[in-house]
């Protein structure tokens, strides 16, 4: 356990302008925890939260963690130390002669200020520039070629962070207006039907990671229409510059499968294992792949206007 310092907390992270919900995303812990630690509520929290903590601030942790004041001067003044009895005939006026400086004495002074200096300088160099992460961050998304009304399928982002070290990030994706989110992997920190947005804040190492939702047409959308698709991604180091998420936009409104790529009413070897490359290995996304199968191994497969389903080939 370490005892942080509340009010540097806050002053640190209004100074950056980050958000309560950002720093409790990035440590792990909700807003609420965060609130008392800068309140002093909790004056001494966990040392691997601490660390968290400071890394988000992108401070060295000795800046949050309270430091212990000065121990207190002693009462006691200490006494000078007794002067010899003058030499008799030693005339009093005389002043005494001070010694002359060693130069030797001298170079080590100024060679111990020029060590301090550097390592000073050294370290405000690690502090501002190899501290925090250097790389590119790019995003695209996948998405099927058509879907039909009333129908969901799945929408994959990919975000590539290449650097030493890890980064924090914010990705927010726009929706189609009237779509529907049944599901989300993993679940987005704010999710706004009205506005129409999904916004994941999270915290990823170098790499690849992936964030994948089931979209729902409208089901009053006609055939022909299309449904669009934005988003952005934006990394802590570079608050106010973002990334708009590369790859595929648009998905258009037919009476196909999802994953009939080239509209024929099969589901052919080809297809089916795309779809598996893509989406088996993301635990818990329910991307219809019992049906699919169905499909694939009925030979084909035809949409019911009637009853707005798929029906699998007899």
């Amino acid at each position: 356990m370490v005892k942080i310092d509340g009010a540097r907390i806050r002053r640190l992270r209004e100074s950056k302008g980050l958000t309560q919900l950002y720093l409790s995303t990035v440590v792990g812990v909700t807003t609420d925890t965060i609130s008392r630690w800068e309140n002093r509520h909790y004056q001494s929290i966990k040392l691997d939260n601490a660390e968290k903590l400071a890394d988000a601030l992108e401070v060295p942790l000795s800046e949050i963690v309270e430091q212990p004041q000065d121990a207190p001067e002693s009462a006691a003044e200490p006494q000078p130390a007794a002067q010899p009895e003058e030499q008799a005939g030693q005339p009093e006026d005389v002043p005494p002669v001070a010694p002359a400086p060693d130069r030797r004495h001298r170079r080590l002074i100024i060679g111990g200020v020029v060590l301090c200096a550097v390592a000073v300088v050294a370290f405000l160099f690690h502090a501002l520039f190899l501290r925090q992460p250097q790389g590119v961050l790019s995003a695209e998304r996948i998405l099927p070629p058509q879907a039909p009304p009333g129908q969901a399928f799945p929408v994959l982002i990919r975000v590539r962070f290449l650097a030493e070290g890890a980064t924090s990030l914010i990705l927010k994706e726009t929706l189609p207006a009237g779509s529907a989110v049944p599901q989300a992997i993993p679940a987005p920190t704010t999710k706004d039907l009205k506005e129409g947005s999904l916004k994941w804040i999270s915290r990823t190492e170098s790499g690849e990671s992936v964030y994948t939702y089931l979209c729902q047409v409208p089901s009053g959308a006609a055939y022909g229409d299309t449904l669009a698709f934005t988003g952005t991604v934006t990394r802590k180091q570079t608050l106010g510059e973002q990334t708009a998420v590369a790859g595929a936009a648009t998905v258009a409104v037919a009476p196909f499968h999802w994953a009939d790529a080239n509209r024929d009413q099969v589901i052919d070897d080809e297809e089916i294992l795309a779809v598996y490359d893509l989406y088996s290995d993301i635990d818990g996304l329910e991307f219809d792949r019992d049906r699919i199968d169905s499909f694939w191994a009925a030979g084909g497969y035809r949409w019911d206007e009637k009853k707005k389903r798929y029906v699998a080939q007899e």
